[in-house]
Formats: C-alpha cells, sequence, structure tokens
C-alpha cells in the first residue's frame, strides 16, 4: 500500500507541475504534526464513535491526505509560490489540536518534551560535526538531517516512554531489541546502524537530475516514517495519554 501510494503521489505531483525540492518538503513537515497529533486526540478519547473511527489506521491517511491536498491546491490558486502559505496552514491546523489537547487533557507531563529534544541533540550535533569532515562519504545536508534527526526523536521518545513512563513498544522488533537489551536506548544505535548507509545509497545512486522527484519522495517518506511516531509518542506522554 505504501509502494501504490508513494507511487500515485508521485503522478499527483508531476501532474501539478510540482518538484519534490527541499522547499515542499520542509512545506510538508507541518502536516506530519497535523496527523500525529489528531491520532493523539482521538487516543484521548475526546471523539466518539464513528466519528473516531475517521482518525484510526488507515482512514485517518486518507482523510489526512484528502485534507493536505485541498490546501495545497487552494495555496497553489493563492499564489504561485505557495510553499510558506501551505506550511502556514499546517502550522495553525496543529496548533489548533494542541490546544484541543490543551483544554480537554488535564495530565502535563512538561519535562518530557526537552528531556526527548535533549536526547536527539546529543547525537544528532557530534554526528553532524562527523559528518562535516567526512562529507566525501555522506553530506550533513538539511534533507539528511531531517532524516536522522526525525528518527533520533522518534527513538528518544521511545527511550522516555518504555524506560521512565512505562509504556510498551508495539513494533515487533522493537520489543525484540528492548527485552534483549535490557532499554529501549539501544533504538538509537539501531537507527543509525539502519539510516547511514540508506543515506549514502541514496546520495550516492539519485544524484541525477533526472532522479531528483524520486529521491525527494524518498526522503519524504523517511522523515515521515520517524518523525510521525516521534510527535505522537511525545505528544501522548505531554499529556499523560
Amino acid at each position: 500500500m505504501l509502494g501504490l501510494s508513494l507511487f500515485g503521489v508521485l503522478r499527483l505531483l508531476k501532474a501539478l507541475e510540482i518538484r519534490i525540492d527541499t522547499r515542499f518538503i520542509f512545506s510538508l513537515i507541518p502536516y506530519i504534526f497535523v496527523g500525529s497529533t489528531l491520532r493523539v486526540i482521538e487516543d484521548a478519547n475526546l471523539i466518539n464513535p464513528p466519528a473516531s473511527y475517521l482518525l484510526i489506521t488507515p482512514l485517518i491517511y486518507f482523510i489526512v491526505f484528502l485534507a493536505v491536498l485541498t490546501l495545497l491546491l487552494i495555496s497553489i490558486r493563492i499564489t504561485p509560490e505557495f510553499y510558506a502559505l501551505f506550511g502556514s496552514f499546517g502550522m495553525l491546523w496543529t496548533l489548533l489540536n494542541l490546544a484541543i489537547l490543551i483544554l480537554k487533557v488535564d495530565a502535563l507531563n512538561l519535562w518530557v518534551l526537552p528531556a526527548i529534544i535533549l536526547i536527539a541533540l546529543g547525537v544528532i550535533i557530534p554526528l553532524y560535526l562527523i559528518l562535516r569532515v567526512l562529507n566525501e562519504i555522506l553530506l550533513p545536508s538539511p534533507e539528511n538531517l531531517a532524516i536522522l534527526g526525525s528518527h533520533l526523536l522518534d527513538a528518544s521518545s521511545t527511550f522516555i516512554g518504555v524506560d521512565h513512563l512505562s509504556y510498551q513498544g508495539k513494533h515487533v522488533v522493537e520489543r525484540f531489541l528492548i527485552e534483549h537489551t535490557g532499554t529501549a536506548l539501544s533504538m538509537i544505535p539501531l537507527k543509525l546502524i539502519i539510516l547511514l548507509p540508506l543515506l549514502y545509497l541514496l546520495d550516492r545512486e539519485l544524484k541525477d537530475e533526472e532522479d531528483a522527484d524520486l529521491k525527494g519522495i524518498l526522503i519524504l517518506t523517511l522523515i515521515v516514517i520517524g518523525l510521525a511516531p516521534a510527535i505522537r509518542n511525545t505528544t501522548r506522554m505531554l499529556f499523560g495519554i
């Protein structure tokens, strides 16, 4: 389903004459926050059935996709340089979701957010300095750093949730690794072991202009796969859900 969806999105964006470049990728990031915070609203039981079913996988993917596509078309109609406007719609929607959670949920673990960010920064900053020295192997480009940062936030949120707040991982590999190492901190080296060779291949194999859109959609996918669970995990823990 993911492969078919990526193929469809790629064809759709080509039909709209939208390049999947850095500006477009970063204008889409607010909508990752939208989808993840919507999912937390459902986790908190703030919406009753049957409306809540729309915010459960896989229906939530289609709902968010249609909403994002509508806002994209509106932004394009308003201005050819639509990136800032399009991203602003996503930020406003995210703020609305967070406002709903703040007003409806009593618990608030404020320490969770800075803890997760500090752990991720503690890895990404020295990694960035290393990549700057070894830039012939892997460029510390904004796209690569966004992918690494997204997945490190995911791993950091898993560590805080499992090791300190009694949450449990759902993914079979995640649970296996945590059970055999005794800590969810092991997710950080696992992410790096998988991502660094993958990013190396992306930089080396998809460097021609004709591969730009394919590389762009793969970069966007990797960001979503890391950032979406990171935001959902962090928001749930922040509000004690």
